[in-house]
């Protein structure tokens, strides 16, 4: 990362020494100055909740700034906004988010929102309008937040008088901060109490423990979600321009690395592990619909040549998402993804939206 030039701190130093130490991790002043602001608001906030005298305004804006100041020297040396805001906007929720536990990230929410904009539209799942009102059962795996199952209830509570949404995960803290946030935004209103007929829910199992899954296959599941952990061994260790020093740093590893002590399937990459056994999962599931975030192009050709192997490609219509589905492609931006499925054959997966390529959606054909 290019240093930055003195002139530049010098001119924040002018303004505040809290806004220049903020410089390293926003680069320019334009950024510093919206997280100072933040910031700023964040500490005036707890310094009057903690103060025993909220009508003494030079002690409360003396703890205001003391901080400030802090929070200001952690947000420089890479600390995650999110983590020490404590929160992070997904949609109408209001995410809390700390440390060990991975932040939401904005094309994660995007990517939610249209697939949330399709099912509203009736154009997954059942095409007959008399039938839309019918049960719905969702599963998110590695939930992490909670924030893909919190914002999928909360933006179909009111169409779907029968809805059920599960969020898994294998950590217990991490499931601890998901029954959180949904108290959290049962409280704020964002989600509604629920009727005798939804459920909204968190629990422990491991994906690629065999007694876990074969438990859920009792309800039916129409709906598949995940982001699951994508990124490998390497990237983790030297980032290559793929992954911010900070997350690397401050973010947990287990919700990007898969362990090493997965098995991975003949002709898959350890960083590709969680998609194999995901849509191997779908097959026993009898799922209609899944939607699997993932890193980048190079990984999204891996996932689909290896989901072209499997039976459920012929059943199924795929897609892949960008980071913001519902837009135009800006030039240049190819409307397929040409995957090579063996010698001399190409499959053409369209492409939907603008950005970086961020996901893969699969329906299955009905009959």
């Amino acid at each position: 990362m290019p240093r930055l030039p003195p002139w530049l701190l010098q001119k924040a130093k002018q303004q505040s020494p809290d806004l220049a130490a903020l410089l390293p991790a926003c680069r320019d002043l334009a950024s510093a100055r919206t997280e100072f602001r933040w910031l700023k608001e964040h500490a005036q906030t707890k310094a009057l909740s903690k103060s025993t005298s909220p009508s003494n305004q030079a002690l409360v804006r003396a703890h205001r700034d003391a901080h400030l100041s802090r929070l200001c020297r952690q947000r420089g040396r890479g600390v995650p906004l999110q983590y020490l805001l404590g929160s992070q906007p997904f949609g109408d929720l209001d995410i809390k988010c700390r440390p060990g536990v991975l932040i939401p990230r904005p094309e994660t929410e995007a990517s939610v929102c249209h697939l949330v904009d399709l099912m509203k539209k009736g154009k997954l799942l059942s095409p007959n309008p008399s039938l839309r009102h019918e049960g719905l059962n969702i599963v998110d795996f590695c939930t992490g937040t909670g924030c893909i199952p919190l914002l999928l209830f909360s933006s179909l509570q009111p169409s779907r008088r029968r809805l059920t949404v599960l969020g898994i995960d294998v950590a217990t803290d991490v499931l601890q901060l998901a029954q959180e946030n949904l108290r959290h935004n049962e409280k704020l209103g964002v989600i509604k109490p629920l009727s005798c007929e939804q459920s909204l829910r968190f629990a422990r199992a491991d994906v690629f423990d065999d007694g876990h899954v074969q438990a859920m296959t009792g309800t039916r599941w129409d709906v598949l979600v995940s982001n699951p952990p994508y990124v490998s061994q390497h990237v983790w260790d030297f980032g290559h321009g793929q992954l911010a020093y900070s997350v690397r740093k401050y973010e947990p590893k287990l919700a990007l690395v898969p362990a090493d002590d997965i098995a991975v399937p003949v002709g898959w990459r350890r960083e590709d592990v969680f998609y194999s056994r995901l849509l191997d999962i779908a097959i026993l599931l009898k799922t209609k619909v899944v939607w699997l975030e993932l890193g980048d192009e190079a990984q999204a050709r891996r996932v689909l040549a290896g989901f072209a192997t499997r039976l459920l490609a012929e059943k199924s219509t795929v897609e892949v998402w960008r980071d913001w589905p519902d837009l135009t492609p800006a030039p240049g931006e190819n409307g397929y993804l040409n995957i090579t499925t063996g010698p001399g054959q190409e499959w053409a997966v369209p492409v939907k939206g603008a950005g970086q390529i961020r996901s893969i959606f699969l329906q299955m054909v009905v009959e």
